[in-house]
C-alpha cells in the first residue's frame, strides 16, 4: 500500500464515516454505493480516455459521479424511504470518497482493477469500524430492510450505557483513530517482513 493512501483513508473516513449514524444498517448502503461509484468512474474515465477530451475529461467524470450518487439515492428510496430519510445528505459523500479513493493525489484516473482493490480495502475498513460502533454502542448488529432496520440484539445496551460513548462523535473518532493505528501497524510490519524477505534472497 502507498504511504500516500493513508492521506486518502483518512480523508475519506472523516468524509464518509464520521458524518454517517453508527449503525451498520446505514453503513452497508454507503459501502455498497462507494464501490459502485469506483467502479462505474474508473469504466466512465477508460471510455473518456480512448474519446481524447483533455481537460474536459475530468469535469465530466465529477459530473458522472454526482450523476450516479443522485441515481443510487433513487434507487435506495425505492428499496426503503426510512434509511434513505436517515441518511440524508450524507449519501452523496461517498462521491467524493470515490473520487479521493480514485485519484490517489497522482492527478491520473486510476485503473479498474486498482480502483477496485483500494475500494474494496476502504470498504472492508469501513464494515469493520461500522460493525464496532453498533456493537460497542448499541448492542446490536444492524441489517437495512425495506421497512428500515432489523437489529440483532447481542445484548442490553442498558447494562453498558457507558458504552454508548462509541455511538456518539467524539467516540467515532477514538475508534477511527484505533482502527487507523492498527492498520498503520499491520503495514508497518508487512513492510518489515517484506525488507527481511527481500534480504534474506539477496544473501
Amino acid at each position: 500500500m502507498k504511504k500516500n493512501l493513508y492521506f486518502v483513508f483518512i480523508a475519506a473516513s472523516f468524509a464518509l464515516l464520521v458524518s454517517a449514524p453508527g449503525r451498520l444498517a446505514y453503513g452497508l448502503p454507503l459501502i455498497i454505493e462507494l464501490i459502485a461509484l469506483s467502479a462505474g468512474a474508473s469504466l466512465f474515465n477508460s471510455l473518456a480516455a480512448k474519446m481524447n477530451l483533455g481537460e474536459l475529461q475530468e469535469i465530466l467524470s465529477l459530473s458522472f459521479i454526482v450523476f450516479a450518487a443522485i441515481l443510487y439515492k433513487q434507487i435506495l428510496i425505492f428499496f426503503s424511504p426510512v434509511l434513505a430519510l436517515n441518511l440524508s445528505f450524507v449519501i452523496f459523500l461517498p462521491a467524493a470518497s470515490a473520487f479521493l479513493i480514485g485519484s490517489v493525489f497522482s492527478g491520473q484516473p486510476a485503473s479498474l482493477s486498482k480502483n477496485a482493490a483500494l475500494s474494496a480495502k476502504f470498504g472492508a475498513f469501513a464494515f469493520v469500524f461500522f460493525l464496532l460502533r453498533d456493537i460497542l454502542g448499541y448492542g446490536t448488529i444492524s441489517l437495512p430492510t425495506p421497512g428500515g432496520v432489523e437489529e440483532i440484539v447481542l445484548f442490553d445496551s442498558y447494562k453498558t450505557s457507558f458504552l454508548s460513548f462509541f455511538a456518539t462523535i467524539p467516540g467515532c473518532l477514538l475508534i477511527f483513530a484505533f482502527c487507523a493505528a492498527a492498520l498503520l501497524a499491520l503495514q508497518t510490519r508487512m513492510n518489515v517482513l517484506e525488507k527481511s524477505g527481500a534480504m534474506d534472497e539477496n544473501n
